[in-house]
């Protein structure tokens, strides 16, 4: 142990000559799992929102969240601190290589925390979706959004294109939870929370209501969270393709994980949506596979981009259609597909756009 530790210190002391402070891959999975600790409490507090049974800021779900909280802020305080000593470097430049924003975090969280604390004391609890749009709470998301993903930025400048999963599995892990964070707050645009395509749910809509409107808007309402949740996936997976050659089941992982806990939020109670999600991840690392599109083969990358929507939202409506029945016209739902694969389409403009050739003459 002696021996480990030394080497740890040379190791900083090296950083510190080049300016530059790394945190090791295993501290970097400890913030995964800090991370996992807070984001777990995030979903087990948003269940108890679901289900009616939270009545005071002072419960067991949000001691859960804070305690998660308390614990990555800890850690990473810690590794500034260990730096520090190490290197005998000023507090600002002891930060390790990706973890200023992170760090940042600690403090929004912390206000966003205090605020909410506040918030609840003096307006009471809020319900529904005015609980996601809560000013608070959209501070401790972007608090907890920085703090995890400072794994995943630390890495993205030093690890190889071509990784292995020990290496690849935490930026990945990082992505998934940040995913997850964003996933639920727009819970309400979630497609497999609610299944609006499904035809006992149109049944039941027009039963209630017997309007004509009230289906039009309720298909509006599933048309775009279908084109919302295109782009909430696809904008990572561009993102990492745009940094790394994927290893094989890195999009079954992304896609099946966030499909997870997402299907958490109401105690599993549509657990099929995790196969759906699962198997269009794994049907997009075999796309992935075939296709290798990489910042080099933009072709590839846009026909990529085409194709992942196209068979995430064909099984989805493929599973309706064999237990439930599809319950919109097929003009709608056949289209809605288009649209996810356009949407997708042009999102990987933005995430690798048009290779630039300065034209003859123009040079120097």
């Amino acid at each position: 142990m002696a021996q480990t530790n030394t080497t740890s210190a040379k190791a900083i002391q090296a950083d510190a000559k080049s300016n530059k402070h790394s945190v090791s891959l295993t501290r970097h999975y400890m913030t995964i799992v800090f991370g996992a600790w807070l984001i777990g409490g995030i979903f087990v507090d948003g269940y108890a929102h679901n289900h009616g049974v939270v009545e005071t800021f002072f419960t067991p779900w949000h001691a859960i969240l804070y305690s998660g909280f308390l614990a990555c802020a800890l850690w990473m305080g810690w590794q500034v601190l260990r730096t520090k000593r190490a290197s005998g470097l000023p507090w600002r430049k002891s930060v390790p290589d990706g973890y200023g924003l992170g760090l940042a975090g600690v403090g929004v969280f912390l206000i966003g925390g205090l605020c909410d604390m506040a918030w609840h004391i003096t307006l009471g609890i809020e319900k529904n979706t005015a609980a996601l749009l809560s000013p608070p709470h959209l501070t401790l998301l972007i608090g907890g959004t920085l703090i995890l993903s400072s794994p995943f930025r630390a890495v993205w400048n030093d690890s190889p294109e071509s990784p292995g999963w020990r290496t690849f599995a935490m930026p990945l892990l990082s992505v998934v939870l940040v995913m997850s964070a964003i996933s639920f707050f727009l819970m309400y645009n979630w497609t497999f929370r609610y299944n609006l395509a499904s035809k006992p749910v149109t049944d039941w809509y027009m039963g209630t209501f017997y309007s004509g409107h009230i289906t039009q808007v309720i298909e509006a309402r599933g048309l775009t969270g279908i084109l919302f949740n295109t782009v909430q996936i696809m904008a990572p997976v561009l993102l990492l393709l745009r940094r790394w050659r994927l290893p094989f089941g890195a999009l079954t992982i992304l896609f099946g994980g966030v499909a997870l806990m997402m299907n958490a939020l109401d105690g599993f109670v549509f657990a099929a949506a995790i196969a759906i999600a699962a198997g269009a991840g794994l049907a997009a690392d075999l796309l992935y596979l075939w296709l290798r599109p990489e910042p080099s083969r933009i072709g590839a990358v846009r026909l990529f981009a085409l194709l992942v929507p196209i068979v995430l939202w064909a099984v989805y409506y493929a599973y309706l259609g064999l237990t439930n029945g599809i319950g919109w016209e097929i003009e709608l739902w056949t289209g809605s597909i288009v649209e996810a694969a356009l949407a997708s389409l042009g999102l990987s403009l933005l995430a690798v756009p048009p290779a630039h050739r300065v034209p003859p003459g123009i040079e120097g």
